[in-house]
């Protein structure tokens, strides 16, 4: 196979790494529903194929299920034949590029189209063919929504019987309840809410599981439908006691992120954080990347009334700065700067990233969620945001609230070679374009310079006040950004420039991301 084919690229970008995690040290009671909860998870998998193409993707994936060839791996660490960091090229032989809305919305639908559709409906119409758990479909010339407990029934039910399974086998009663209540909640006998509650509540069980529909990036088409995902992680107590004094700063830090316009937040009061170390990854939790952090559930009612979990996932982050992130700045910084890179400085941006995504706008004015007011435009934008205002509380809070005090060159280092690590990802993808956003307008304001060697150069006494400065336009538009607004806003911020493509150019031969090899359960 040549070395320049799709398939051996996708596969080359990722290094091969094996994921620790204590996991003798759990009780033998949750040892003994791992099998279970694994079981869950492969579900995830099978909702998360036909979500991306139908009955048909599910059955090529279990075609390849107990293969050993390259296209069996590739295809399972991708999750489809789509090359998920580049711009979804097929990787293998006669595959089509897939849909943007992939099979939750009809294959001939467009954006335009729906769009047009939209506003010849009522408000309770628009909701359901709006609602994150809906797939939409035509009927004649109507289009309908079927809830994913109907839709997905087949897959629902063996996930949900496993949870149950799990329950019987745990003793610790908060992760017992919500096991059962998650179950009933995948097949619509309890609202999905009550479950995302309960969970938010939770406090510091031996294990975190997660599994349901969450985020909502693969929705290339409007940008709303929510995908199913698992990941099954073990906590780390003592670890999560050494974080509590930021989640008790939180009312301060939250006063760093700017609400204009008369927008709300959504801060109910929980936002307990997490370190863990991951078991497994499933479904849209692990399609090519890996997250290092997440923050659910994005549900704004939960979040407004309760709060929300923030999980740093350990093993992942130290990985993928041992082999990604240090051999990055090697090659993106000046050699003295390089040297300044710091796992304190980056564990802790993360940390802040997943904070901010708490922070900030969740409502506009009018009621409407910025999801729903900021369409597809709301990802790069809330992404960006979350960088930007992890750096601003950083740079604001340091020596406070258990958070370091790290000197601007040294959290820039840290903080940009982060961005240069997730652009990786896809210049054009969500979260790349965040990170595009960032770099420009960090470069217009100073705070970055080049050098005629094209290494960048972090101007750390700059580097605050552009920060800040991107968080207010950031959350502006997230307030009251206009269609043309936040248009104009992505095309002129969102668009590559040629000498960061050219420096991204350079990091070909370094891996992107990690392959893990899960801890053995």
């Amino acid at each position: 196979m040549s070395d320049t084919t799709p398939l051996s690229r996708a596969l080359s970008r990722l290094a091969a790494q094996a994921l620790e995690a204590p996991v003798a040290s759990l009780s033998p009671d949750v040892r003994a529903a791992l099998p279970d909860l694994v079981r869950a998870l492969e579900a995830m998998n099978r909702l998360y194929f036909r979500q991306l193409g139908g009955r048909k993707l599910l059955e090529q994936a279990e075609k390849y299920r107990d293969q050993a060839t390259d296209e069996a791996k590739a295809f399972w660490t991708y999750k489809g034949p789509w090359d998920r960091l580049d711009e979804d090229r097929p990787l293998l032989p006669g595959t089509q590029p897939p849909a943007p809305g992939k099979a939750v919305y009809p294959d001939d639908l467009s954006a335009d189209e729906f769009e047009a559709y939209l506003k010849t409906c009522s408000a309770k119409q628009q909701a359901k063919l709006l609602d994150p758990c809906s797939v939409v479909v035509r009927n004649g010339d109507k289009l309908e929504a079927i809830d994913y407990t109907q839709a997905y029934a087949d897959e629902l039910m063996p996930a949900a019987q496993a949870l149950r399974e799990a329950a019987s086998r745990i003793e610790h009663q908060g992760l017992k309840s919500y096991l059962l209540l998650k179950a009933d909640a995948l097949l619509g006998k309890k609202p999905l809410r009550d479950a995302e509650i309960a969970w938010v509540k939770l406090e510091l069980p031996p294990l975190e599981v997660v599994v349901g529909p969450y985020e909502v990036y693969q929705d290339h088409l409007r940008g709303v439908k929510a995908f199913y995902e698992g990941m099954l992680l073990q906590v780390d107590p003592e670890a999560c006691a050494r974080l509590k004094s930021i989640e008790q700063g939180l009312g301060e830090l939250a006063r760093e992120i700017p609400c204009p316009a008369n927008s709300r937040p959504a801060v109910g009061g929980m936002a307990p954080l997490i370190v863990a170390d991951e078991l497994l990854a499933a479904g849209d939790g692990h399609g090519g990347i890996l997250a290092s952090a997440f923050n659910l559930p994005n549900d704004p009612v939960v979040r407004g009334q309760v709060g929300w979990k923030q999980i740093l996932i350990r093993n992942v982050m130290n990985a993928k700065f041992d082999v990604v992130a240090r051999r990055i700045a090697e090659r993106v910084f000046p050699k003295e700067q390089a040297a300044k890179l710091s796992f304190d400085a980056f564990f802790h941006h993360v940390l802040l990233h997943e904070v901010t995504h708490g922070l900030g706008p969740a409502y506009r004015a009018d009621g409407r969620s910025i999801n729903e007011a900021c369409g597809s435009a709301h990802t790069p934008l809330e992404e960006a945001k979350a960088d930007i205002g992890g750096l601003v509380l950083l740079l604001c809070f340091g020596g406070k609230f258990g958070i370091p005090k790290v000197a601007p060159d040294v959290l820039g280092v840290s903080y940009l070679a982060g961005l240069y690590r997730s652009a990786r990802f896809g210049l054009n993808e969500a979260h790349g374009r965040a990170n595009v956003i960032q770099y420009c307008f960090l470069k217009e304001q100073g705070a970055l310079a080049l050098e005629p060697s094209g290494r960048v150069q972090v101007v750390g006494d700059k580097l605050f006040a552009a920060a800040r400065a991107l968080l207010e336009r950031l959350t502006l538009l997230q307030a009251s950004g206009t269609p043309n607004e936040l248009a104009e806003f992505l095309e002129k911020y969102g668009a590559p420039p040629e000498e960061l493509v050219k420096r991204i150019g350079t990091l070909k031969d370094l891996p992107v991301d990690i392959l893990p090899t899960w801890p053995k359960l």
